[in-house]
């Protein structure tokens, strides 16, 4: 099963990670831990790029596991990376806005408090950050809506006693970026989910999510067992924002479509596999075209805003000693992407600056 392979692959790759979904990334977020490993090394996960594709944003995990944000510039390769001062506080899950001024953070708030995260905002002129949820939850994958007055992200329903997918009971949700008012738009309880993304003017949004466990189906009588056999473990969705409709892919592509990306133009880009091997497509008005060829293990990948790069995480021996790659979608040329010493990155400092006075979650 593909998604076995996945979880495999990216525990092997991520010693540092309490991760829940069977997806790898695709400008998925991973949360980190600061949990101690038997293998310590430094790590880095591609999270986008900025909306000039300039920059590539990206999460950084040292060998103590502190995770920080930054930036790749896409001309030089030099790395910065943002470090919050006076706090225990991490950050990672970038997500650039439309206008470039402010990246969605997901903001884990304290050292060992792995069942609790915020999602924030940071400044990226003032270089301050704030938080605009509040609540014991454990919320990720954030992004804006491109007006910036939204981000939809997602949050699991309850913590697994155990098992190594530690989070489950996953679902959509949204919160106004200046009341701080978050709302449910999916109720059905996914085993996992990946990055939701909005479409258009924020009326539609698209995420893939596998094995509901309530509320499924909305109409009709099959149960999931059914619904895998008819859609193939196909599971990207587009749902319309307040109203309940059936739960049904979107399209289908092969055996299994995960991994949704949504540019600017609206373009999908999403991950398939064929067996073990995976290679990623789009989907624009209807129509399915084959974007690589590589045959390779897709842990993650990220597109720039009009869909003419792609950053990819290749492990093609499935040994855990994952390459980075910049395609050029045109010309069909992959560049590896070398990073050098961290201690050559330059550190910005940030300021925690905390926002008093938002509304209580209202879900």
């Amino acid at each position: 099963m593909p998604r076995i392979v996945d979880i495999l692959g990216l525990a092997m790759l991520i010693g540092v990670v309490w991760f829940f979904i069977a997806l790898g990334s695709g400008n998925v977020r991973m949360p980190y831990s600061t949990e101690p490993t038997s293998h310590p090394q430094e790590q880095f996960a591609m999270s986008g790029f900025s909306p000039d594709s300039k920059k590539l944003y990206l999460e950084f995990a040292d060998i103590t596991g502190k995770v920080r944000v930054g930036w790749m510039d896409m001309a030089t390769r030099k790395v910065n990376l943002f470090d919050p001062q006076g706090t225990q506080n991490q950050l990672f899950a970038a997500s650039s806005s439309t206008d470039g001024k402010q990246l969605a953070i997901v903001i884990k708030e304290a050292e060992h408090n792995f069942e609790s995260s915020q999602i924030g905002i940071l400044d990226l002129q003032s270089k301050t950050y704030r938080a605009i949820t509040h609540g014991h939850s454990y919320r990720q994958f954030p992004s804006f809506s491109r007006d910036g007055k939204k981000i939809i992200y997602a949050n699991p329903n309850h913590l697994r006693a155990n098992g190594q997918t530690r989070f489950a009971g996953w679902d959509i949700y949204e919160v106004d970026v200046n009341t701080g008012v978050e709302r449910q738009l999916t109720n059905f309880c996914f085993f996992a989910v990946t990055n939701p993304f909005y479409v258009g003017d924020g009326n539609k949004f698209v995420f893939s999510g596998e094995g509901p466990m309530c509320n499924y189906p909305s109409s009709g009588s099959e149960d999931y067992k059914a619904y895998s056999k008819k859609y193939h473990e196909n599971e990207i969705f587009m749902r319309s924002v307040g109203k309940d409709e059936p739960l049904e892919p979107l399209f289908q592509n092969g055996e299994f479509s995960s991994q949704p990306v949504v540019t600017k133009d609206d373009q999908i880009f999403f991950k398939s596999a064929d067996g073990y091997n995976y290679d990623i497509f789009a989907y624009d008005n209807g129509v399915i075209k084959q974007v690589t060829s590589l045959k390779t293990y897709l842990w993650g990948y990220a597109v720039s805003p009009h869909g003419n790069l792609i950053e990819y995480g290749s492990d093609e021996k499935r040994n855990g000693h994952t390459k980075q790659w910049l395609m050029d979608v045109k010309s069909n040329t992959h560049g590896e992407i070398g990073f050098g010493d961290s201690k050559s990155f330059q550190i910005i400092k940030v300021v925690n600056q905390q926002k008093p006075g938002l509304k209580k979650a209202n879900n």
